[in-house]
């Protein structure tokens, strides 16, 4: 645990309502994750500012490594208040989030900072997804990414074609997208990855830049495909809905905007991080380096096209909200861009 603490009290909750300023807001906030890492630094930039901004009235205590709730049981337990703030990973809860996994989808959306912009406007904006997030019992606050997907391989793939055959480890609508295209998927954890790309069990593995440095992939698989295919999005913080409402005003727009903050303090970061890892590899560590190709403009059209079966059976799975959200999405996403180029 680090010094932060975000705990509402049930005497805390009384002296709010009653106006009564209080010195501390405290909650907790659960994370699947270690503390280690960008996503955990952020977190603890995210506490920093909360606490400074409301002069100390709001602080964040952190349970790491899924030590107050696992990664799948964030929801239902910040929902029923196990914990007040959590990390909830959309992949978890597929029934509960089905708006919400929109962010999953290989839609033709690949800049960090324009995804987690048009991911935040849509999940805190949309009616439809913020019933979604009311009805598990909780308040949307931010987003995360893992960034653009690419592929890491044991030998040179230079196209879509050299994928034919190969046995990839990829996951979601990315993996079910490769799989029409001629890959054999393979399911595993990224920390299985290694030695299966050592002995050959699988050929490529799906990752992001950062995360091929952080578990060395690159010294078992020294070619990459830079796919910079889509974002896995449908991965953010919420609060529990009750805590939310009961905080005084002020300190609700305190916490929403250091949640918007985060938003392009973590875009920079990830951007960062994937630049410097891919950089470092290309130049080599340890005397292992990773060779890079692009995909031609062709082949990423090719990408696009078969991606849409997987986003066109996600639109059916959610019946009638699943168009006009991914309408939005997209007009957010195309929003965005045009506000990052001026």
């Amino acid at each position: 645990m680090t010094r932060y603490t975000l705990r509402l009290t049930v005497a805390a909750t009384a002296l709010f309502a009653a106006g009564t300023a209080m010195a501390e807001t405290t909650l907790r906030f659960s994370d699947y994750g270690p503390n280690r890492g960008a996503r955990a630094a952020a977190l603890e930039w995210f506490a920093n500012e909360l606490e400074t901004r409301s002069d100390g009235e709001l602080e964040i205590e952190f349970f790491w490594g899924g030590s107050l709730l696992g990664g799948r049981d964030t929801l239902g337990g910040v929902g029923s208040g196990v914990a007040d703030m959590g990390t909830i990973v959309g992949f978890f809860t597929p029934k509960e989030l089905q708006l919400y996994n929109i962010g999953d989808l290989p839609v033709d959306n690949s800049n960090i900072w324009v995804g987690m912009r048009a991911m935040y406007e849509l999940s805190g904006t949309n009616e439809a997804m913020t019933s979604e997030f009311s009805a598990a019992g909780v308040h949307y606050l931010t987003n995360y990414s893992t960034g653009p997907v690419q592929l890491i391989c044991r030998e040179e793939v230079k196209s879509l074609a050299d994928l034919d055959g190969k046995k990839i480890r990829a996951s979601g609508p990315y993996g079910d997208t490769l799989e029409k295209l001629g890959v054999e998927i393979v399911r595993m954890s990224q920390a299985d990855v290694y030695q299966a790309l050592d002995s050959g069990l699988i050929d490529c593995n799906q990752n992001y830049y950062y995360a091929m440095q952080a578990y060395k992939q690159y010294e078992v698989a020294p070619y990459a495909l830079e796919l910079d295919w889509g974002q896995n999005m449908s991965f953010g913080i919420v609060v529990n809905e009750a805590t939310y409402e009961g905080l005084p005003d002020d300190q609700k727009q305190v916490l929403d905007e250091v949640a918007s903050d985060f938003i392009d303090h973590l875009a920079a970061v990830i951007e960062e991080d994937s630049t410097t890892s891919k950089t470092a590899m290309e130049q080599g560590v340890d005397g292992k380096s990773l060779t890079v190709n692009t995909l031609d403009q062709a082949d990423r059209e090719k990408l696009l096209d078969a991606s849409q079966t997987a986003i066109d059976e996600w639109v059916t799975r959610t019946g009638g909200n699943g168009e006009p959200v991914l309408a939005e999405y997209r007009d957010l996403i195309e929003k965005y861009r045009k506000e990052e180029d001026n």
